[in-house]
């Protein structure tokens, strides 16, 4: 389930999930870090983390963002997207498969970026997580999405 929409003046969990989802990509949100408050400190990065992955930039992919400082639906997907695992389809599976391929270094080439989430794509992933030292499970979640910086 997607978390609620927030923008500069929403407080709570879902402004401190995005916060540090955030500081984890290398966005800083202020000085009190990830406090709860949507302020302009937390507006500004994810302007940033935006524009690092809207259309025509290198990070965008197969899931580029529209740059409006509110953490909605779409950058909800980018910045803390759901599990996939071996068998799944989808716009998560093609990021995964984006980002991996970017990465030009074949042990982490996951084939043709389709959507499909099968046997060669759980093999990039297990040989990307043995390398960066995070349990090799072959399933992306939210420690292996923060590590290909989605």
């Amino acid at each position: 389930m997607t978390p609620p929409t927030v923008q500069v003046g929403s407080k709570g969990p879902a402004v401190q999930q995005a916060q540090q989802a955030l500081l984890d990509r290398g966005y800083p949100v202020g000085s009190p870090g990830a406090d709860g408050i949507f302020g302009i400190h937390t507006r500004s990065a994810v302007l940033r983390y935006q524009a690092d992955r809207s259309a025509g930039s290198d990070w965008a992919f197969t899931y580029p963002l529209q740059v409006d400082g509110i953490v909605g639906p779409q950058t909800w997907g980018r910045l803390a997207p759901e599990t996939i695992r071996n068998g799944d389809k989808g716009t998560g599976v093609r990021l995964a498969q984006s980002i991996l391929k970017s990465t030009g270094y074949p042990p982490y080439d996951p084939g043709v970026v389709d959507g499909i989430f099968g046997p060669q794509t759980e093999l990039a992933v297990t040989n990307f997580q043995t390398d960066i030292t995070i349990k090799a499970d072959g399933i992306v979640g939210p420690e292996t999405w923060t590590a290909l910086w989605s």
